[in-house]
């Protein structure tokens, strides 16, 4: 078991003294970084302007988790690692390449929303060419899949005649992606680490040593009920640490420094096949839950001041003109153009056509397939197990 620390009062200046650059991020991706962080919260913006026009139905932010979804974006492979975000992950889809004109078209409904095609709620991110998959709204469940497709993906790297195009079965359908190393990214909130599908990811994810880098997005609520009710002790690292052959990181979430150096541990650490690792990021929620609450009713004014000290989008601004990396005309610039470019996106996103309603039928069973085809017939034919490196068949399994 590994376990980092990063002391959130070590500011960023001393980090840039420690190691003679900024933890390994160059001047250009720290802009990019504030780009992306910009767009997120402004994309969030744009969409409550919407909800309150009735022009969008549902409404959920990822403000406040901006500064860790651009560090795991920048520490993991967008197309070649496998993600299974939650709905405050915004900045980790836009730092992997999503645009915001896409998740626009997820806000309004659109028929080319590219996470469902208007049939799934906003913010339930999905984008097939950057491996992200598709989330329940059903909290957890997302944690299950990871592990999974990591278990999946360690299967083919150790037999890889199995992932090899063949008729009769998924391949015939599907091509099988493997590279061997990697890593499958899962986030949740504080509130989802009460949730079964946790416990019994984190128990399968250590017993097999799977490559798996649970994010956990600590921003002190679950909806309304504060972490110190929700979680025994308040912290869920304190509760985990046991779990053997883990890499355990236990950050300031809302500065994007000390994120970016703890995902690229984690990550090095499962890509390397040592086992899982866990983030543990404190971060802010500074709207509420949803568009359907609203946190004025439960969280007291000097509690949301002192998130507001922390938030991670002035905070990185701050940080990039103190360093001279980019002065007050730069700033504006840069986040003139995101708002022009968020309008323009809004205003594609409002004329996009809708699903059309003959449409319902579509993705509900195969289109390529008759399940009353001959070819159910016959049960299919299996290849017989692959031979070990010591040249002998693995015995079978005992259920």
């Amino acid at each position: 078991m590994a376990t980092t620390k990063i002391d959130p009062k070590l500011s960023e200046g001393e980090q840039k003294k420690e190691s003679g650059s900024y933890q390994g991020l160059t001047r250009q991706q720290l802009i990019d970084a504030y780009r992306i962080m910009f767009t997120s919260r402004r994309v969030d913006d744009r969409e409550i302007l919407l909800k309150r026009q009735q022009k969008v139905f549902f409404q959920i932010s990822g403000a406040g988790h901006e500064a860790i979804g651009v560090a795991a974006a920048y520490a993991l492979k967008a197309g070649y690692d496998w993600f299974f975000p939650y709905y405050r992950d915004r900045a980790l889809l836009l730092g992997l390449g999503a645009t915001p004109y896409e998740m626009l078209l997820g806000a309004v409904g659109a028929a080319d929303d590219p996470s469902s095609g208007g049939r799934q709620m906003p913010s339930h991110w999905a984008h097939k060419r950057l491996n992200v998959f598709t989330q329940s709204s059903c909290t957890g469940t997302q944690v299950l899949h990871a592990v999974g497709c990591a278990e999946a993906g360690r299967y083919f790297a150790q037999h890889p005649n199995a992932a090899r195009k063949a008729e009769g079965d998924y391949r015939q359908f599907k091509d099988v992606q493997v590279h061997g190393d990697e890593i499958a990214y899962v986030s949740l909130g504080d509130g989802t680490t009460s949730e079964g599908e946790f416990w019994e990811a984190l128990n399968t994810a250590s017993n097999r040593r799977l490559p798996v880098l649970f994010s956990i997005q600590d921003n002190g609520y679950a909806i309304s009920v504060p972490v110190e009710v929700q979680t025994a002790g308040g912290n869920i690292s304190r509760l985990v640490s046991g779990f053997p052959n883990f890499h355990f990181e236990e950050i300031d979430g809302t500065d994007p420094i000390v994120a970016y150096t703890a995902f690229k541990r984690a990550a090095d650490y499962c890509r390397a096949g040592s086992g899982p690792a866990f983030v543990h990021a404190h971060v802010i929620r500074p709207y509420s839950h949803s568009l359907s609450d609203d946190e004025r009713l439960y969280r007291p004014e000097s509690e949301r001041e002192r998130d507001a000290a922390r938030d991670p989008v002035p905070r990185l601004q701050m940080f990039l003109l103190r360093e001279g990396i980019l002065d007050e005309t730069g700033i504006n610039q840069l986040e003139k153009e995101v708002e022009e470019q968020i309008q323009a996106d809004a205003d594609r996103a409002l004329d996009a056509p809708l699903p059309q309603p003959e449409s319902i039928y579509n993705f509900v069973y195969s289109p390529d397939l008759d399940p009353k085809s001959a070819a159910f017939d016959t049960h299919p034919a299996y290849a017989a197990p692959e031979a070990t490196s010591e040249g002998k068949r693995p015995a079978a399994s005992q259920a």
